[in-house]
């Protein structure tokens, strides 16, 4: 009779597992399908010129947390056709982070930079240095990564087994330029994904905003800054923030009036 309890509970146990795994993979099927379906409702506004609406619709897709960088990108062009360049740029940005070589997200992101008001020069070094760092994405590293890793290993093995003098200087010859490409990869994924934990930029949302000397309304008035500007948010201070401009500029602002990209 204890036998047969144990297994009457172990059948009822797997049967409530399966009936939870098929809730949730038919929800998680249903949600795809409605975000896909907000997502062409979207686009079709947008080609009525519907600008507001569509952007209404887009965000609803985000707050159900999907993301994309077509959406990103569709999202920026819509705000920016009502004519908030700040928030069109943060999605640029955005879409740009996910998808760094998409000619059309690229394109959009400087037209709509070149309609902010602060001309922020950065260092030529700085500028290559940032852009060799974005030429590949966080998952293409992460593959080419493993590519070198799984070579050297291959490599290492066929030198452990294969003793021939020939093979064995061809493998020498092999081994050194994998040994630094897996470095280098090695390398390169690690910064991306520090910067991607630790580092963040952010979009100013709002039309005008002065950066002071410090973490409050007293502080001593350093520059302006105007909708649309990008910056690196260092650290936090109860409702302030201190931000770095790509010039070396340090301030702080209000943490309300830009948002992370």
């Amino acid at each position: 009779a204890r036998g047969y309890m144990m297994k009457k509970g172990r059948l009822i146990f797997n049967t409530g597992m399966l009936v939870v795994i098929f809730i949730l993979f038919h929800t998680s099927i249903l949600k795809a399908d409605h975000n896909q379906y907000l997502f062409e409702k979207a686009n079709k506004l947008y080609q009525e010129e519907k600008f507001e609406e569509a952007v209404g619709t887009y965000e609803e897709i985000l707050q159900n947390g999907y993301e994309s960088w077509e959406l990103y990108y569709n999202v920026g062009n819509a705000y920016y056709r009502i004519r908030k360049l700040g928030k069109a740029i943060l999605y640029y940005e955005r879409a740009y982070k996910l998808n760094p070589k998409n000619e059309d997200v690229i394109f959009n992101l400087q037209l709509a930079n070149t309609r902010t008001v602060d001309n922020i020069p950065i260092p030529p070094f700085t500028k290559f240095m940032t852009d060799l760092k974005y030429f590949l994405n966080i998952t293409t590293l992460m593959w080419l990564m493993l590519s070198f890793y799984f070579m050297l290993t291959i490599l290492i093995v066929l030198k452990i087994f294969i003793r021939r003098r020939g093979v064995q200087r061809l493998l020498k010859v092999i081994i050194i330029p994998v040994v630094i490409l897996l470095i280098i990869s090695s390398v390169w994924f690690v910064v991306r994904v520090h910067e991607n934990s630790t580092v963040r930029f952010a979009i100013l949302l709002i039309d005008k905003v002065d950066v002071l000397g410090a973490p409050s309304e007293d502080g001593t008035m350093l520059f302006s800054l105007h909708e649309g500007v990008k910056f690196k948010v260092e650290e936090y201070s109860g409702n302030w923030a201190k931000i770095r401009m790509a010039n070396g500029n340090v301030g702080w602002v209000k943490k309300d009036v830009f948002e992370v990209i």
